[in-house]
C-alpha cells in the first residue's frame, strides 16, 4: 500500500484530499497543529507537527517514508499575514522550504496548494503561465512557496485554487458562512465587484488525486467558473433551498479590510482542463457536489 503525506489535513482542502486518497486505497498520514482531524480510518495516521520545526517534521518523514507529499498547511488569514509578516513568512515560506527539503530526501513527488492571490487582480483571467504579481503579503508568501516547490529537485506540481468552499472542517469559508446566516433567516452582504473562480473542495481533492497518481508536473489551475461573490451567494442559496432575497449587494469600497484584495483574481484553466479527466470546472457539477456534502 502506497503512503502519501498530507500537511494541513485538518483544513477543508486537506481533509477532502485525505478522504479522496483513503477511498482510493492509500495509506494517508495527515499533519495538523491547532485543530483535530475528524477522520477515523485504519489507514489514516495523524501527526501533530509544526512545519516550521524541521526536526519534528523530519521524524514524520522518517517514520512513514511517504511516496508523495501534498503540502496544504498554510497561514491563510489574509489580514493576519499583513499584520504579522514574520509569522506569515515563517509558515508559508520557511515551512514550505522545510517540507520540500525533506521531500527531496524521502519522496519521489511533491504537490503544493497555492492561490489566485499570487496575482494582482487588475485584469482577471490569469492563465497558468502568466507571471504572478501579488498585492498583499499573503499572496507574496504563497508565491514564495510556489518557488520553493518548483525549484526543488523533485518531480513537483503547483495547484492554484480560488475561494475554496464546501462543508467540512477548517476555517469558515464563504459557503459555510452563507448557510449559517441564511438558515437563521439573516441577511448576508456579498460583493458585486470582486470576481473569483470559486473552487469546490471535493472536486479540488479529486483533481489533486489525479495529478499525483499521474505524476504530472508544472502549474495547474483547479477552479470553477468566473463570478462575483454576489453571484456565487445566489447560486449557493438556490442550490441549498435558501431565500436568495436575503443576499444583499455591497461593493469593495464599502468593505473594510486591513490587507488589499485583488478586484478580479479569476483564473483561466483551459490548459489544465485539457490535461485532466476530472470535471472540476462546471458550476452545475460543483453545486451538485456541494448539495451532496450538505446531506
Amino acid at each position: 500500500m502506497s503512503t502519501v503525506l498530507i500537511t494541513g489535513a485538518s483544513s477543508l482542502p486537506g481533509y477532502r484530499t485525505a478522504m479522496a486518497f483513503l477511498k482510493r486505497g492509500y495509506k494517508v498520514v495527515g499533519t495538523h497543529l491547532t485543530h483535530e482531524i475528524p477522520i477515523e480510518d485504519p489507514n489514516f495516521f495523524k501527526a501533530r507537527v509544526d512545519i516550521t520545526d524541521l526536526d519534528s517534521l523530519r521524524r514524520v518523514f522518517e517514520n512513514h517514508r511517504p511516496l508523495a507529499v501534498i503540502h496544504i498547511a498554510a497561514y491563510g488569514d489574509v489580514d493576519g499575514c499583513e499584520r504579522d509578516k514574520s509569522l506569515a513568512w515563517r509558515i508559508n515560506v520557511v515551512g514550505t522550504l522545510n517540507v520540500m527539503r525533506l521531500a527531496a530526501k524521502y519522496c519521489k513527488y511533491a504537490l503544493y496548494l497555492s492561490t489566485d492571490y499570487v496575482f494582482d487582480g487588475k485584469k482577471g483571467g490569469y492563465a497558468e503561465d502568466d507571471p504572478p504579481c501579488p498585492i498583499n503579503y499573503y499572496g507574496l508568501t504563497k508565491l514564495g512557496g510556489e518557488i520553493a516547490t518548483l525549484s526543488s529537485p523533485l518531480d513537483s506540481a503547483v495547484v492554484r485554487a480560488s475561494s475554496i468552499y464546501g462543508f467540512g472542517p477548517g476555517r469558515k469559508n464563504f459557503a459555510k458562512f452563507l448557510v449559517e446566516k441564511l438558515s437563521a433567516g439573516e441577511e448576508v452582504k456579498a460583493l458585486v465587484d470582486q470576481y473569483t473562480t470559486p473552487t469546490q473542495a471535493t472536486l479540488l481533492a479529486e483533481s489533486i488525486l489525479e495529478i499525483v497518481e499521474r505524476g504530472l508536473t508544472g502549474i495547474f489551475h483547479i477552479v470553477g467558473e468566473k463570478m462575483s461573490r454576489y453571484e456565487f451567494a445566489i447560486k449557493v442559496a438556490e442550490t441549498l433551498g435558501y431565500d436568495p432575497s436575503l443576499i444583499k449587494e455591497i461593493t469593495m469600497d464599502e468593505f473594510r479590510w486591513f490587507a488589499p484584495r485583488p478586484r478580479d483574481s479569476s483564473l483561466l484553466c483551459e490548459k489544465t482542463r485539457n490535461i485532466l479527466k476530472t470535471d472540476f470546472h462546471t458550476t452545475q457539477r460543483a453545486m451538485e457536489v456541494l448539495r451532496g456534502e450538505r446531506t
